[in-house]
């Protein structure tokens, strides 16, 4: 078992890396090569049902970035039932911030907006470092639909609280993702000076945290290069 979790963990943080490079195609075949591994395993074990969750979540979130959407759906609904049979609490809540994100990517804002306020409730329930960064995404993604949704005062409220969480949590990345919503919210109110000054916020810290593809996606739109 042991070293199957760490097969599992080695797995991810490769994959996490590509992500950190936008190389989602690679990303997506790392995850599925461990998970292929792991697809003899017996399903009465809980802790290969919490490993195989987390693998099919990033495998998924890759696919979805990849906009294939098909085969996104059929691996997020594998992995949202292999966390419930996990009796993992942690590991269900990563899977209901995921369905959340889907269904909102998919126009299904009610049921999107149903997972996530289900997966931050779930994260309350725990004050480790996961648990935090966890309540700083699904902020994050309800801040996004609520921009979406005409709820604006709800959604500059809910950025700036998502920037305090995970802040506090040491993500920098998902505070400059942060800072990346409100500067593209801004821009879609016509706030030009200020959406600006919010996305180059964002693109230092992306900088700083090392995520050159990220930054350099998002550099052109300020016009001018960041010192």
């Amino acid at each position: 078992m042991d070293s199957i979790e760490s097969d599992v963990a080695g797995a991810i943080a490769e994959g996490m890396a590509l992500e950190k490079d936008l190389r989602w195609e690679e990303a997506a075949e790392v995850y599925g090569h461990a998970l292929h591994r792991l697809a003899d395993s017996s399903d009465a074990n809980p802790g290969l049902r919490a490993s195989r969750a987390r693998l099919g979540l990033r495998k998924g979130n890759a696919l979805r970035e990849l906009a294939r959407w098909e085969d996104a759906r059929r691996t997020l609904d594998t992995a949202l039932h292999d966390a419930k049979a996990s009796g993992d609490e942690s590991v269900l809540a990563e899977a209901l911030l995921a369905a959340g994100v889907f269904a909102l990517n998919t126009g299904d804002r009610d049921r999107g907006e149903a997972f996530l306020m289900d997966a931050l409730e779930r994260f309350h329930r725990r004050d480790d470092e996961a648990s935090r960064r966890g309540r700083g995404w699904a902020l994050l993604d309800l801040a996004t639909l609520y921009g979406k949704t005409g709820r604006l005062d709800l959604a500059f409220v809910t950025l700036a609280k998502t920037r305090e969480v995970l802040g506090d949590a040491g993500d920098w990345s998902g505070v400059a993702a942060a800072w990346e919503a409100q500067a593209q919210l801004r821009r879609a109110l016509g706030d030009d000076d200020r959406w600006r000054e919010d996305l180059a916020e964002a693109v230092i810290l992306y900088d700083r945290e090392g995520m050159a593809a990220r930054a350099d996606r998002l550099r052109p739109l300020l016009g001018r290069k960041l010192v």
